[in-house]
């Protein structure tokens, strides 16, 4: 019951998950202005979930204009590039800007580490959620101080579903 999502960062990548048979493509947020990818991959037809991390709202303009254009299916995740992401970094604010400068679905992509942030977010409208799982946090790689636990992950989606029942 999982879609396949992935993060191309050349057309050649965009050719081989085609060939696998990806849901939804994930732009990571070095590849925002990437209009060149971009356009490959509005070619396919397939929903877009774009990350924000890097970029400025003029830079945001110029991709979301350019996908208004080819009539992408798109939606866009508020997303700070730190990890871990401290409370002061989160970015809750912007997730309300995004809804109403875009008029699309807007996601949060969390790398705190807490089931808070993601509730937050959802809580202040985000649609999707964005994080990373790890079974335990001693283990070793770079994303492992800045994801959920595999309990952790279950809290939030208990949390999360209450919160859309309640609203």
């Amino acid at each position: 019951g999982l879609d396949f999502i992935c993060s191309p960062f050349s057309n050649l990548a965009v050719d081989w998950l085609e060939e696998i048979g990806i849901h939804t493509y994930k732009i990571g947020s070095g590849e925002v202005t990437n209009l060149l990818l971009l356009e490959k991959i509005t070619r396919t037809g397939k929903p877009i979930i774009i990350s924000s991390g890097m970029s400025s709202f003029a830079e945001l303009d110029e991709t979301i204009n350019f996908l208004i254009s080819k009539n992408a299916k798109f939606s866009i995740l508020q997303c700070t590039t730190a990890y871990p992401t401290l409370p002061e970094q989160f970015g809750l604010n912007v997730i309300k800007e995004l809804k109403e400068r875009y008029q699309v679905p807007i996601g949060f992509s969390d790398h705190s580490a807490k089931i808070s942030t993601g509730i937050a977010a959802v809580a202040l409208g985000a649609e999707i959620l964005e994080f990373h799982v790890v079974f335990h946090r001693d283990l070793f790689g770079p994303d492992a101080m800045a994801s959920l636990t595999l309990e952790e992950t279950k809290q939030l989606v208990e949390s999360v579903n209450d919160i859309k029942l309640a609203t």
